[in-house]
């Protein structure tokens, strides 16, 4: 039975991306001249033949560079895709933008589609659960693959440094004097919302403290509204964390709706701080949360895979105090 690129790249410890590169003669000036004799190497010890009818259409330039987000209506996504289309624009490709809304099969059509329009690369924002086999048709045709802001399958990703960012916020809040913290992840299988949830933990480990309840949400609004309205008519808590701002919102509206105050009666905290979202800029008192240059992360991301840069690359964030988190005054 041939072997296949995955196969190759899990033996050469490198991604399949990489393993194309070498395939298509994309490596020069970006890779290790050790990490190529290995992928050659291992070309050799499991005799690998690539098609060669793929090889000679990856030849014809396309100039067509396809970008896959989960939620195209999400304007941390918006926010991203014109990060990636300024540098795209300006090298002279043309942007191909496909929304798989969050389903994993309509995101592996979108990726086929991409490998039949030829496109020169891709740079995926992962639904979550994968459908690998999609992503490895493209990398064994020598399409040029970058992950943003999400993990999946050892390819190269550029993302923010979401762990420490969410221990920062922790600590804050700790700091502030919230002690019965609620909060709201996004799904398991992504692994920005899990670096999120783990960085929160890590700041409540190191103070001796838990969460008073952890519900998932699915980064939309109505998910961080309907877990919030849960929260706040079944516990006892004196704040929510939402693990992105549009869940915050989503929170928010919870809170007004249950006869609530915010901070009075109870903190709220979010995280991706999205300024150029219309009604972020209207919110009184402004949201506490975490700052991801979610701009800048597009831009590096579109560099790095016209470039064909190897390896992965990890942004700084910071934290937004806002008001709806206050010193809290205990009598006890």
């Amino acid at each position: 039975m041939r072997a296949t690129i995955r196969e190759v790249a899990e033996h050469a410890g490198v991604a399949p991306c990489t393993v194309s590169r070498v395939l298509n003669g994309h490596d020069a000036e970006h890779m290790r001249p050790e990490t190529k004799e290995r992928i050659l190497t291992s070309i050799r010890e499991l005799d690998y033949t690539p098609v060669k009818a793929a090889q000679r259409l990856r030849r014809q330039r396309t100039h067509a560079v396809g970008i896959v987000v989960p939620d195209i209506t999400n304007l941390y996504f918006a926010l991203l895709i014109r990060g990636v289309e300024s540098i795209v624009f300006d090298r002279g490709f043309t942007s191909l933008i496909c929304d798989s809304s969050h389903d994993p099969r309509r995101e592996a059509r979108y990726l086929d589609m991409l490998l039949a329009e030829d496109a020169e690369g891709v740079l995926l924002v992962p639904s979550g659960r994968v459908d690998m086999s999609a992503v490895e048709r493209l990398a064994a045709r020598g399409v040029r693959i970058m992950l943003v802001d999400r993990r999946v399958g050892g390819f190269p990703v550029v993302e923010a440094n979401n762990r420490g960012a969410s221990r920062a916020l922790g600590e804050h809040l700790l700091r502030l004097g919230y002690r019965r913290l609620a909060y709201i992840s996004g799904p398991a299988e992504v692994s920005t919302a899990e670096d999120r949830l783990r960085g929160f933990r890590d700041a409540l480990d190191a103070a001796g403290a838990t969460f008073v309840t952890i519900r998932r949400g699915a980064f939309t609004f109505e998910s961080g509204f309907d877990a919030a309205r849960h929260v706040l008519r079944h516990e006892k808590v004196d704040a929510i964390v939402a693990a992105n701002d549009l869940m915050a919102f989503g929170v928010l509206r919870a809170v007004e709706e249950e006869g609530l105050s915010v901070p009075r009666d109870i903190g709220v905290a979010g995280f991706d701080h999205v300024p150029h979202v219309p009604y972020a800029t209207f919110l009184r008192p402004e949201l506490t949360t975490v700052d991801v240059p979610v701009h800048e992360m597009g831009c590096e991301a579109a560099r790095r895979l016209l470039d064909g840069a190897d390896g992965s690359l990890q942004l700084a964030t910071h934290l937004v105090p806002g008001g709806t988190c206050v010193v809290q005054r205990r009598t006890e």
